[in-house]
């Protein structure tokens, strides 16, 4: 009977030895935050239902040297607003995908989950004239982050062309609550609104005088930009 499970375990690890690496690597990364060790942290800014607000958030930004990371929703983009997001490249901020439509891409099937990261891809190229390399995405409500690394669901992110998701460790409640919460590779999460337009504006300061550098949410996890992709259009 020894020599039979024995026999039997032999096999077992010669077939686990057969199963190539990329079977059970990760379609995707998540983050909730970066490096605890160095004083960085990202804040991020979501939606963008006010973009009419955006110039007052890159005036207040720029007077503490912050810069921010937008998610905005593809529906939100208006190729009449071209200078506010030109303004918002040549200023340093970074650009994610927040999906076309806000919609619960959990809720959705592969096809609808690659159409509202790609439409809104389109939305954005449209606007700024050019192809931008957006490097990471933010799920709409944080819908689909318990999906699992190796899910269908995290499948169709990675093949609409996004293996970085940035979700937050601090949300947005009010400035004290968020600095009592905030810490070395914090990515905080704001809304593109009047109420968090104040918020940014109370917390700016005080993050500044405890020494922390505010940075794009690239640059807090050290991610690479990605190749230059085709336009969804042109896509198989």
């Amino acid at each position: 009977m020894k020599r039979c499970f024995c026999g039997f375990l032999a096999l077992m690890l010669l077939i686990g030895l057969a199963v190539p690496a990329w079977a059970t690597e990760p379609y995707i990364t998540i983050y909730t935050h970066g490096d605890r060790e160095h004083k960085r942290i990202a804040i991020t800014v979501d939606d963008w239902y006010q973009p009419e607000l955006l110039p007052d958030f890159l005036d207040a930004s720029g007077k503490y040297d912050c810069k921010l990371t937008l998610y905005p929703l593809g529906v939100m983009l208006n190729i009449a607003d071209r200078p506010l997001w030109q303004r918002v490249l040549d200023e340093g901020h970074e650009i994610g995908n927040h999906s076309n439509t806000h919609a619960n891409l959990e809720d959705l099937n592969r096809d609808r989950i690659m159409r509202q990261l790609q439409n809104m891809e389109n939305n954005l190229y449209e606007v700024l004239g050019f192809e931008y390399k957006i490097n990471s995405v933010r799920y709409p409500y944080g819908a689909g982050r318990y999906k699992g690394l190796r899910s269908s669901f995290s499948q169709a992110v990675a093949e609409a062309g996004y293996i970085h998701v940035v979700l937050w460790d601090v949300d947005t409640t009010d400035s004290d609550r968020i600095m009592r919460k905030v810490e070395n590779g914090s990515i905080i999460l704001l809304h593109g609104r009047r109420r968090d337009l104040r918020v940014l504006k109370e917390i700016l300061p005080q993050l500044k005088e405890q020494g922390y550098e505010m940075v794009t949410v690239s640059e807090l996890l050290g991610l690479e930009k990605t190749e230059p992709r085709p336009l969804a259009k042109d896509r198989p």
